[in-house]
């Protein structure tokens, strides 16, 4: 019996709908809430749940009112922002700035003492979901060497631990483990040991978190200034000694980006890291990892068709859903929001830009879904406030059947070539991209394509009279 090829459609997202058979998801928004007043500021943003499923946001101030505050959403608002520490001069870089973990009715907050790169770095806790705050815990008190730009995890047992720059020339990944017999942090740890090269990126944030059993963290490693992003993992918080690469960029640049990862885990063990990398220009990518047998997996741009400088990137995932977040700069900053329910390759086909009709720039956004609503948080600059947006999302990005009569397009794939067949009846064009957005192959054609087969994974974009349609070839 002969080979016969095997057709399908892989309508991925189209211009033109009409009974389109691609359910993309789409989200369904609130209204903008101000988090504060101005008094409080919008520095560095995060945005974490409470114990009762309420959005708790981080946001900091400098100049008159200098501090760092917590509001906590009750009864249809934000309340009075919770002063989180007495410190006033706290180093409040968007990027390298505070950070904020939640494990029960217990939170922590890290932070940085601006000019204080030594003994500055701090843990504050709250055993009441943010009401109350006890005294700051130093995590290298008495030390000579940096120790910069702590950012706050809890383990499984609830006990917190921060991972941080820890010394110069060369910059390690420390690691400080809370010890409740003595009610202290444990010194620095090297983390990064199993990296390629012995150093780490200076000034990028570290992504600690805790899974399963196991203390993970992704870090942008630094070898002979190839600056790219390694999953670091250890059964016990002490012994670091796995650590795969999960960024085939390699981003070669000579200073530290200053730009950290977002991680989240969906249903089924998948890690999902999300960054900024710029051997293309400024661009949001992601990385997958098969964390059962800790293998990388794949990695893409998240709008592989972009061209707009892009960064800080925020991910959350509940079941099988994964929300993206992160700022674009095209003539002024926007927070773009993308949803999928089969994974991160889905991610390409539903970009929103949720503040395109707000006024200001929009930055900086933080990103925590939890099944029922998207809490979004971000900075908007004209009324110097922190913003809320909460949303709803609604359908899926799974590919639905076709019935004849909506066919724009049929692909036929063999040992050798695509095939692609228009139903449009006239002239078409079409550009090749791979999933970093590099344009490969483009021209014209009528009626039918063909194009050599590649192994790997593809964006095929069309467009007849008006018509575009993208394609992913695999």
């Amino acid at each position: 019996m002969k080979n016969l090829p095997t057709i399908f459609i892989l309508i991925l997202c189209v211009s033109f709908v009409s009974n389109n058979s691609f359910a993309q998801p789409s989200i369904t928004w609130d209204s903008v809430i101000e988090v504060s007043t101005n008094e409080f500021g919008n520095k560095c943003s995060r945005i974490v749940l409470n114990s009762s499923g309420n959005p708790m946001v981080l946001h900091g101030k400098s100049g008159n009112n200098a501090g760092l505050y917590l509001s906590i959403w009750e009864g249809g608002s934000f309340g009075t922002p919770i002063q989180v520490t007495p410190e006033t001069n706290i180093y409040l870089s968007e990027s390298e700035g505070p950070r904020i973990a939640v494990s029960g009715d217990r939170v922590a907050v890290s932070y940085q003492i601006s000019g204080q790169w030594d003994t500055g770095a701090y843990v504050v806790m709250s055993e009441d979901s943010g009401l109350t705050w006890g005294t700051p815990y130093p995590l290298a008190a008495n030390t000579t060497d940096d120790h910069f730009m702590p950012c706050i995890a809890f383990d499984g047992n609830s006990q917190p631990w921060a991972a941080l720059k820890w010394k110069t020339a060369p910059t390690f990944e420390g690691v400080h483990l809370f010890n409740p017999d003595t009610d202290s942090f444990e010194p620095a740890l090297n983390a990064g040991i199993a990296t390629a090269g012995v150093p780490v990126c200076e000034c990028c944030p570290s992504n600690p978190f805790y899974y399963d059993g196991v203390f993970y963290d992704v870090v942008r490693n630094n070898n002979n200034n190839t600056r790219d992003f390694w999953l670091l993992k250890s059964p016990d918080g002490v012994n670091w000694d796995e650590a795969i690469d999960i960024d085939p960029a390699d981003w070669f640049i000579s200073s530290c980006p200053a730009s950290g990862a977002s991680s989240a885990i969906l249903s089924d063990g998948t890690l999902v890291s999300a960054f900024m990398n710029a051997p293309d220009g400024s661009r949001v990518y992601w990385s997958s990892v098969d964390l059962s047998n800790f293998t990388f997996t794949e990695s893409a741009r998240i709008d592989p068709l972009n061209n707009s400088t892009e960064n800080h990137p925020s991910l959350s995932a509940s079941g099988d859903w994964l929300v993206a977040a992160w700022e674009r700069n095209s003539s002024g900053y926007d927070v773009m929001i993308s949803v999928s329910d089969i994974g991160p390759e889905a991610l390409s086909n539903t970009i929103f830009n949720v503040t395109e009709d707000l006024s200001g720039h929009n930055r900086n956004p933080s990103v925590v879904y939890d099944g029922e609503f998207i809490h979004l948080a971000y900075k908007n600059t004209s009324s110097g406030v922190s913003h809320y947006l909460r949303g709803v999302i609604s359908g899926t990005s799974k590919i639905e059947s076709l019935g004849e009569e909506n066919e724009l397009w049929t692909l036929t794939t063999t040992h050798s070539e695509w095939r692609i067949n228009s139903t449009l009846g006239s002239n078409s064009t079409f550009t090749l991209f791979d999933l970093n957005g590099r344009v490969l192959n483009s021209g014209e054609f009528v009626g039918e394509l063909h194009l050599e087969k590649r192994s790997g994974s593809y964006l095929l974009k069309l467009e007849t009279g008006g018509v575009i349609s993208t394609l992913k070839l695999f």
